[in-house]
């Protein structure tokens, strides 16, 4: 599979790819992601591989590394997550507007994985969706209170 247009960041171990047109904020996000403690996994462009039933991703190798700042410039980073295996993609859609999206699987290499397409959220709340995933507590878009 060639390498695809879009970027990747892991956050505490859980791997997050961002999709969607050019201009929409996926780096941006990685760039916000990245002054909160995640790590580039690639920015650009992603491949990916399957390794032991988990969907992987890397950046090409001459784009490992570096992330653009729009209106800036490219960058080189040290701190890098390195080939590291995907949890949640998100399609960033400027005409997305559900309060409550259900994750819904994409496949990707033969590999489901949970897709929201969203428009651009904002760090902090992207942040906290990964660490409840990770840690089992996200809850269902039709949950209420009982009682």
């Amino acid at each position: 599979m060639p390498p695809v247009h879009a970027s990747a960041f892991a956050y505490r171990g859980t791997g997050c790819l961002l999709m969607g047109e050019s201009g929409t904020g996926k780096s941006r996000l990685v760039a916000e992601a990245i002054g909160h403690g995640a790590k580039l996994i690639a920015d650009d462009r992603v491949q990916f591989e399957v390794r032991a039933g988990q969907l992987m991703a890397s950046p090409p190798p001459q784009l490992a590394g570096v992330l653009e700042l729009r209106g800036l410039g490219l960058i080189r980073l040290d701190a890098l997550a390195g080939v590291h295996a995907i949890h949640l993609a998100i399609t960033l859609d400027a005409t997305a507007n559900e309060r409550l999206p259900a994750p819904l699987p994409a496949d990707i290499l033969g590999i489901s994985v949970p897709h929201l397409r969203i428009s651009s959220p904002p760090i902090a709340a992207l942040l906290l969706y990964l660490e409840a995933m990770r840690e089992g507590r996200i809850l269902p878009p039709d949950w209420h209170p009982v009682g």
